[in-house]
């Protein structure tokens, strides 16, 4: 009769065999990759998660090393994940999401994106020019509500997807703040526009690779608008621009200006009228695992408690569509809308930290934010 332990064994060489999980190689010292004792039933339960992780992301891999090359980088993301939830200092909560099979430096090459300074002909020759608010960091008004949220007032599209492998963050943030100005503006439901088309079509900026929201904005203009995405629609990588579309106008904008750099009492008055595009420090690894609660730039590794995120580097982009409180309020945090799709964070969605010590924002989100005026 088998012992619990080859049992055990014998039901780790049936999984590899019916999934390709390991690799059946022999070596003198047993099979290669087989681990032992007690390891041996949390490796079995692991493989056993990661196919139903599979199965729910819909995930495929090309052959047997490539399928334990990832099951390993998912088995060190989860064992990541769950230890800074049992540490219990985050004031978030952290998931095993579509990204747990990616090493961090793999999502950050596919999901981010780097700045692109605006060109001085952008400065010159928008018709308001490239307008700032405010010298200094003046209080917002009296008048600004103690909280907003227009994905409740019907004013946000649903969450998109940029995919993969196009690191277009920068399209969805602008595009995301141009479809609700217009709604805002127009007092009706928010067109769903194209992202593909400014990935495309905008000379400002580097489609896939990077891009910055206020030359989008100013490509919409010299354009004279922005076609829908049913027009124009998504194809997560670079492609060439199809001018026979760029006629096909379905919302445009008279301006676009920039809120007072790092004042985040001016965002707030700027995001009481209409959603704000913010750019976003997301190299913080706990980042891409965030699932709810009020993310505060802190993160777990290896029982280290660090942080906050820095603001020199951001290589991501964010709408910001609502907050909530003000002045003394205990509990302050954004609402930003994400490029993630709706199974990241809290339905594709992130609460930010608000009215941190840093003038620049949490992870620099009030360096540089900026709005269509439609």
């Amino acid at each position: 009769m088998l012992s619990s332990k080859s049992s055990l064994a014998v039901a780790l060489i049936l999984v590899v065999t019916l999934t390709d999980v390991l690799p059946l190689v022999s070596s003198s010292r047993g099979l290669v990759g087989v681990p032992t004792d007690g390891a041996l039933e949390d490796s079995l339960l692991m493989m056993e998660r990661f196919h139903g992780w599979m199965a729910k992301h819909g995930k495929s891999y090309a052959g047997v090393e490539e399928k334990l090359r990832r099951f390993d980088i998912f088995r060190r993301n989860v064992e990541f994940i769950e230890a800074a939830n049992r540490d219990g200092r985050l004031s978030y909560t952290l998931g095993v999401n579509q990204f747990a099979d990616l090493t961090h430096e793999e999502f950050l090459a596919t999901h981010t994106s780097r700045r692109v300074v605006p060109s001085e002909e952008m400065v010159i020759t928008t018709r308001a020019g490239v307008v700032v608010e405010g010298a200094n960091c003046k209080p917002a008004p009296n008048v600004v509500p103690g909280s907003i949220n227009w994905v409740n007032q019907s004013k946000v599209t649903p969450v998109k997807n940029q995919g993969k492998v196009c690191g277009a963050c920068w399209a969805f943030s602008a595009v995301a703040t141009i479809e609700s100005a217009y709604a805002i503006a127009k007092r009706g439901e928010p067109p769903v526009l194209s992202e593909q088309e400014l990935i495309d079509c905008d000379t400002f900026d580097r489609g896939c690779t990077s891009g910055e929201m206020s030359n989008a904005y100013f490509w919409v203009l010299r354009n004279g608008g922005i076609a829908n995405s049913s027009t124009y629609p998504y194809k997560e990588t670079d492609g060439k621009c199809e001018r026979g579309k760029l006629q096909e106008r379905a919302a445009t904008i008279r301006d676009y200006k920039f809120v007072k750099h790092n004042c985040e009492e001016q965002l707030m008055a700027a995001v009481a009228v209409r959603p704000v595009a913010v750019g976003f420090d997301s190299n913080d690894e706990c980042f891409k695992f965030y699932q709810a609660g009020l993310y505060d730039g802190m993160c777990v590794k290896h029982g280290e408690y660090f942080g906050p995120c820095s603001s020199n580097d951001r290589i991501h982009s964010l709408a910001i569509v609502g907050y909530v409180g003000k002045g003394g309020d205990r509990v302050k945090y954004w609402i930003a809308k994400n490029s993630w799709g709706e199974k990241w964070g809290k339905k594709g969605y992130v609460w930010l930290k608000k009215d941190v010590d840093e003038p620049e924002g949490l992870c620099g989100l009030a360096i540089q934010p900026v709005y269509p005026i439609v």
